[in-house]
């Protein structure tokens, strides 16, 4: 256990070094009652969770929904050249072929090693004492430019598990931002033991809909639990502003809480 806390310190303090200086966690409660508490989202006071969360849970499919999400930072909608936009920058030129998308692709594959590899154990913990069996990634859909085509991300999460069995995922329909129960089917047939528990991982987080429609697939086909592990959340300034005074500016001043925050338990560890 020395060995793997030592290894992780070491990681924590180099993708510290990479995205401290702009990341800002994403977080799942406010004194202020304005973070959704299942997507870390914007919500209105005095709602349970967001409107796409709450649109989710008030569906048919709710027994088939994620049973646990967790995002590692927010992404702002609008790309401008401030610093703390630059975790959209990534969230775009990791998919690129440009000089600087190598540097975006090492830094998703830091937080990935960071926080899954090494936090194997804590995504355990909270997933009542069953640690992932399987691994799956949201496809691009039909109308896509990629198509046919191995997603980047899938790249990475195959690189960062190679002895994790993946459930391949294929889409069935065009890309949705409303929860899609028939957007993806498995590819193929899995032991149930494999099925178990799926860690299924996503770049990008903005109403959850093709996440939680995958999550459905992933139910519908045996999987007993799924959880949601996305690099991204992404936060709209305007609708924040729409909702309350400060809210905007509250989620624009979250920091980057450091190497040693655990993004499973929600708490900085000594």
């Amino acid at each position: 256990m020395d060995r793997l806390d030592g290894i992780r310190r070491r990681h924590e303090a180099s993708l510290a070094a990479t995205v401290g200086s702009f990341a800002q966690h994403v977080i799942y409660r406010s004194t202020k009652d304005h973070v959704c508490p299942i997507c870390g989202g914007a919500k209105k006071s005095g709602y349970a969770c967001c409107i796409s969360c709450s649109t989710h849970q008030h569906s048919p499919h709710k027994a088939l929904l994620a049973d646990t999400v967790r995002i590692f930072a927010y992404a702002p909608m609008e790309c401008s050249g401030d610093a703390s936009h630059q975790m959209t920058r990534y969230m775009y030129r990791y998919k690129e072929n440009r000089p600087d998308s190598e540097r975006a692709r090492a830094a998703i594959e830091e937080i990935l090693v960071t926080e899954l590899v090494l936090r194997w154990g804590c995504i355990k913990e909270v997933s009542g004492g069953v640690a992932p069996t399987a691994w799956a990634t949201i496809p691009s859909t039909i109308n896509s430019p990629r198509a046919g085509v191995e997603h980047p991300l899938h790249r990475i999460v195959r690189q960062v598990l190679p002895s994790v069995p993946e459930v391949g995922l294929r889409a069935a329909g065009v890309k949705s931002r409303s929860l899609s129960p028939d957007l993806f089917q498995l590819e193929g047939e899995y032991a149930p033991n494999t099925l178990r528990h799926v860690l299924l991982i996503d770049d990008t987080w903005t109403t959850g809909g093709n996440v939680q429609s995958a999550a459905v697939a992933l139910k519908r086909a045996g999987a007993q639990r799924v959880t949601v592990f996305c690099v991204a959340r992404v936060v709209n300034y305007a609708f924040c502003a729409s909702i309350g005074e400060g809210v905007a500016n509250g989620f624009r001043s979250l920091p980057f809480r450091g190497g040693n925050w655990c993004p499973w338990h929600c708490v900085r560890e000594s």
